[in-house]
């Protein structure tokens, strides 16, 4: 009987002991930061430096002055969005980098990366694979976030405003999903998708910018996106593919990929990054629309048979329409002024542009390696 007894103590003091073990190591697999010095670290950059792959590092709200580096697997959470603050004090390179699988970063304002000319980020995913990073706040920087050489990542829930350079540039980083988000004065440029294939882009708000998916000649072809339910100034992002003899009637932006016989009419597609984008399409007409005030107003790619006429294409950052490795194309009747390029046309034959207004374009217009028109610029 004594021996039944004590084999009992023993059971119940083991079931006790293991059933209070998990608590004690989820426990120390979060690491706080309170930069008020009243948690394990005031830094998050030694926070990371000190986790484990899968912990945890809680940040409570502050301003953080530091670039951070993250080359281990674990979850980054700031308390709250709007006074949890990474600042990177407008120093070279990225203001967060990741460099490993599986981080999930959220709950932060990223702010002031560098200024430079590039695509110095608010935040970098480089070479890693499967990393969410949702529910942020992106200001300030040049870019907001670039995702590059990087698969299956999740870009969701954040707000990006106000970056010098654009908003998300993402490079040879297939399937990616942005979703969600709301885009505000980024240079016109919201998302801009450069290779890759298999994109997931949905939900998204624009407000004074939009998206651009290679909006350079080949190199560089994007095809299979999901592009769905995203809003441009309040009106629909229509992206086509692979769509026969339609009509746009209502667009805030247009893009068309391998596309044929679609009517792009009466529309208003200013304040955007490209008014209109066609890549590997033909018969495309773009007659009477308003497309003013963007990155590129029409740019057509890889693309035959395109009539452009009619149409108010003013004030766009860079060109006001770019005719690139594509043949056939008329255009007539357009008022083309106040643009960077008012005609850019690149590796392009057998194209017709006449009566139309081009003028005062600082840099005039250009044309190379088009038959039918000398290499020059005047």
């Amino acid at each position: 009987m004594k021996k039944i007894t004590i084999f009992g103590c023993m059971l119940v003091f083991m079931i006790v002991t293991i059933s209070a073990f998990p608590s004690v190591i989820s426990e120390e697999n979060i690491i706080y930061v309170d930069d008020d010095g009243d948690a394990d670290y005031t830094s998050i950059q030694d926070a990371v430096d000190a986790a484990y792959e899968g912990d945890t590092i809680y940040v409570y709200p502050g301003i953080y002055y530091e670039q951070i580096v993250i080359s281990t697997t674990l979850t980054l959470t700031g308390e709250d969005k709007a006074s949890t603050v990474i600042d990177g004090l407008q120093l070279e390179d990225d203001v967060v980098t990741i460099h490993a699988d599986e981080v999930h970063v959220s709950g932060f304002t990223i702010r002031n990366s560098s200024s430079g000319s590039g695509y110095d980020s608010g935040l970098k995913v480089h070479q890693s694979d499967s990393c969410v990073i949702e529910d942020n706040i992106f200001t300030e920087n040049s870019w907001a976030a670039e995702i590059r050489d990087s698969n299956n990542c999740i870009f969701s829930e954040n707000i990006v405003s106000g970056n010098e350079g654009g908003g998300i540039h993402v490079a040879m980083a297939p399937f990616s999903t942005i979703t969600d988000c709301t885009f505000s004065d980024n240079n016109k440029k919201g998302i801009q998708i450069f290779k890759g294939n298999d994109h997931v882009i949905s939900s998204n708000t624009f407000i004074d910018c939009g998206l651009e998916i290679n909006s350079c000649p080949p190199p560089g072809n994007t095809v299979g996106c999901t592009v769905t339910d995203n809003t441009v100034n309040g009106k629909p992002l229509v992206y086509l593919e692979n769509e026969n003899g339609k009509i746009i009637r209502d667009a805030g932006q247009v893009i068309l990929v391998q596309c044929k016989g679609i009517i792009v009419r009466n529309l208003d597609l200013s304040n955007t990054a490209i008014g209109v984008k066609t890549y590997k399409s033909a018969l495309i007409t773009i007659v009477g629309n308003t497309i003013n005030n963007n990155f590129h107003g029409i740019s057509i790619v890889s693309s035959v048979g395109i009539v452009i006429r009619n149409n108010e294409v003013n004030n766009n950052l860079y060109t006001g329409v770019g005719i690139y490795s594509s043949g056939s194309c008329r255009l007539t009747f357009n008022d083309i002024s106040e643009n960077t390029y008012g005609l850019y046309l690149f590796e392009s034959v057998l194209n017709m542009p006449f009566l139309n207004r081009v003028y005062d374009n600082s840099e005039c217009n250009y044309w190379i390696d088009s038959p039918f028109f000398p290499s020059i610029r005047f």
